[in-house]
């Protein structure tokens, strides 16, 4: 079972591709209400009262996936089968 993004959801994980200081610690993906998918990132900061905070960043729409090609339909020959 894949898991899938409902509307209003997201995901996100470590930024294993961080090369920068600038770049998110944290990517992913959310959801728009309206079924768009877009890009996800979160930093995580603290105050000067040390107090823990996120920065979330909704990134352009994701471009649609291209959908898997069907597996090749293999034909069968009936008079091979002796019943």
């Amino acid at each position: 079972m894949t898991y899938e993004l409902k509307p209003g959801q997201g995901s996100a994980f470590v930024n294993k591709h961080k090369t920068e200081d600038w770049h998110a610690p944290y990517k992913g993906e959310v959801m728009l209400p309206d079924g768009t998918l877009c890009y996800l990132d979160i930093k995580p900061g603290k105050t000067r009262a040390g107090e823990h905070w996120f920065s979330v960043k909704i990134g352009k729409p994701k471009p649609p996936k291209a959908a898997a090609p069907a597996a090749p339909v293999m034909a069968v020959e009936d008079s091979d089968i002796p019943f």
